[in-house]
């Protein structure tokens, strides 16, 4: 058995070792290596280490239930139907239901059509107010951090401005994104859809000659101290949706007096002597509708306080309505009249009350 290793070795030697000591040197440092493995996996074999993998501390990553997300958010709308010069309040509520906390959250608030846009986004939360947490940058909202296992409510308020003429429904989503556990989560919630109040374009004139030219008034123009001058007014109602309950008053001046005469194309005309007021009563109005107009004729007596000054024709203006589609109530003032006459064509700014 010997003998075929000692030959093995000794051709070896005549043809390697004798020849160059280097592949000796070789050799046996592959051995050395090659029995210090051997050793060291015999050691590792008979020294099993006892490891408990409840005591391993390496990073792992946190399951999401998405059925159960452990950040809830919820824009809490404060009404179904806004008027867009109010605004639409929202709560915000953010709830962290995990123990990471949730950094770096964004909102991005998105109208699904081009009916509107978002023009202003306000805040009086005192939370943010004492903490700094949350920034507005446009349509865009974020907060720093929401703590684990807390709970945050942000007041808001956001104007909506009208793109398209009688447009009367917001909708909306806000998309999400924010930090959980070094992860990045994205998500878009649904906003409840807002209705929108429509308006009515109330307009209010005076008139001595009409727009054809016609004469309507009677007596002296520019109109003189002590002498009665006859005008017309003329109230109308351009609806941008349907509404019920439309009512418009006025007051007539002291030397004003109402003549009883009116021209009537929509409602009811009324006149209280006893308070000088004039309502004007149109049960519904109907939208794009152009036939809603009402006249009636006015008698001025001036005074000599008035002379060189215009004097009033019809005072507080008021109009209010019923939206229907959105249930609010609309209303609104229209400017006073005098005897400038700015509607009258003809007479424009001949109004100016002389001696004679």
């Amino acid at each position: 058995m010997f003998k075929p290793i000692k030959r093995y070795f000794q051709k070896r030697f005549d043809r390697f070792y004798r020849v160059n000591r280097w592949h000796l040197v070789l050799d046996i440092s592959l051995m050395i290596i090659l029995l210090s493995l051997v050793v060291l996996l015999i050691k590792l074999n008979l020294n099993q280490p006892n490891f408990d993998i409840s005591t391993w501390t390496a990073q792992k990553k946190v399951y999401v239930d998405l059925d159960n997300p452990f950040l809830e958010v919820n824009f809490n709308t404060q009404s179904e139907a806004i008027r867009l010069e109010d605004g639409l309040p929202i709560v915000l509520h953010l709830k962290n239901n995990g123990q990471v906390n949730v950094n770096d959250l964004k909102f991005n608030l998105v109208l699904n059509n081009n009916d509107f846009l978002i023009s202003k986004i306000e805040t009086s939360s005192a939370y943010e107010t004492d903490k700094n947490t949350l920034k507005i940058e446009g349509v865009k909202l974020s907060v720093a951090n929401v703590p684990a296992a807390s709970e945050i409510s942000i007041n808001l308020k956001v104007y909506f401005k009208e793109r398209v003429k009688g447009a009367k429904l917001i909708n909306w989503q806000a998309d999400s994104e924010y930090y959980f556990d070094n992860q990045l989560f994205k998500n878009t919630v649904v906003l409840d859809d807002i209705k929108v109040a429509s308006k009515v374009n109330v307009q209010a004139a005076g008139y001595y000659n009409s727009p054809q030219g016609d004469q309507l008034g009677s007596g002296p123009l520019p109109p003189i101290v002590g002498l009665p001058t006859n005008f017309w007014i003329f109230l109308k109602a351009e609806p941008a949706g349907d509404f019920g309950e439309f009512v418009v008053s006025a007051k007539l001046p002291k030397n004003i007096s109402f003549t009883n005469n009116t021209s009537m194309l929509a409602g009811n005309l009324n006149y209280s002597s006893s308070s000088r007021q004039v309502i004007w009563q149109v049960d519904s109005l109907q939208e794009d509708g152009n036939d809603y107009r009402v006249g009636f004729e006015v008698q001025l007596i001036p005074t000599k306080e008035q002379i060189g000054k215009e004097a009033p024709l019809l005072n507080s203006i008021k109009f209010k309505a019923l939206d229907i589609f959105s249930n609010l109530r609309i209303e609104g003032n229209v400017s006073s009249l005098d005897t400038a006459l700015e509607h009258d064509t003809i007479n424009a700014g001949e109004g100016r009350v002389a001696t004679e």
